[in-house]
């Protein structure tokens, strides 16, 4: 199954301080990818929709159903279910572009839900944290065919490495035991296909951001992942503010 990416994306850029991106599931990896194809082709916006091909529940996404609702329709045991396309804005200035890219999107795509956010704080592979100057307010549009709806959280955190499909990789069932058992929370793990990588990736919603957590967090991500695999590997952490999300009418 091959991904889809748009000429202009560059490695890391959905993770830049500052900088606004769109996510929009549509129930299934190959709508993700129709998705994306179709706004690369009709704004400035650099899109892409890579495969997810494994994912395990975390503790948070048992005990908070509603708040994954809210984002992500409940994966069933087909992992595709969870595939998304992503699409980079960039500075805050480029959210005008935002009504139209909904108008798109729902036209094409009346099921589809759509996240807006803006990361505002990042933790680099290096171990470098950084955080955004001004945190965009919420974005309320009305859009045919959707309905916005409040959250019931206000942030969206990850935490993420990449592995080489030649290197061992982690059984998830013990990462997902590990990670829960000192205490990083998480409500998925993803595994997303970057051909010659495998990209794991943690979600987690919160209503506010905490940098010695995140820091802590990340080192704990590591030291599993070492434990796990045997060799040591760098982990990067994003924490995203939730800017809108809409659904289908009803």
């Amino acid at each position: 199954m091959n991904r889809y990416q748009g000429d202009t994306i560059e490695d890391g850029m959905f993770s830049r301080i500052g900088t606004c991106h769109m996510h929009v599931d549509a129930g299934g990896f190959a709508a993700a990818v129709d998705i994306a194809k179709m706004l690369d082709a009709k704004h400035p916006v650099p899109c892409k929709a890579v495969p997810v091909v494994d994912l395990v529940s975390g503790p948070q996404r048992k005990q908070s159903p509603d708040a994954y609702a809210e984002h992500h329709p409940a994966h069933d045991k087909d992992p595709q279910a969870d595939s998304f396309a992503s699409i980079y804005l960039g500075d805050v200035a480029r959210l005008s572009l935002v009504p139209a890219i909904l108008n798109d999107v729902y036209s094409a795509y009346p099921n589809a839900i759509v996240e807006l956010e803006q990361v505002s704080f990042a933790i680099t592979w290096d171990g470098q944290p950084k955080t955004v100057e001004n945190e965009h307010d919420s974005v309320k549009l009305d859009v045919p065919g959707a309905r916005q709806i409040v959250t019931q959280v206000s942030y969206e955190y990850h935490h993420g490495f990449n592995l080489d499909r030649s290197a061992p990789q982690p059984d998830l069932d013990q990462l997902v035991e590990h990670l829960a058992g000192r205490d990083v929370e998480f409500g998925s793990i993803y595994v997303f296909d970057r051909g010659d990588q495998l990209a794991y990736r943690t979600n987690c919603f919160t209503a506010g951001g905490d940098a010695d957590k995140l820091i802590k967090e990340r080192q704990i991500c590591a030291e599993t992942v070492a434990e796990l695999t045997g060799n040591e590997t760098r982990v990067k952490t994003v924490l995203e503010k939730v800017l809108g999300i809409w659904q289908p009418a009803r």
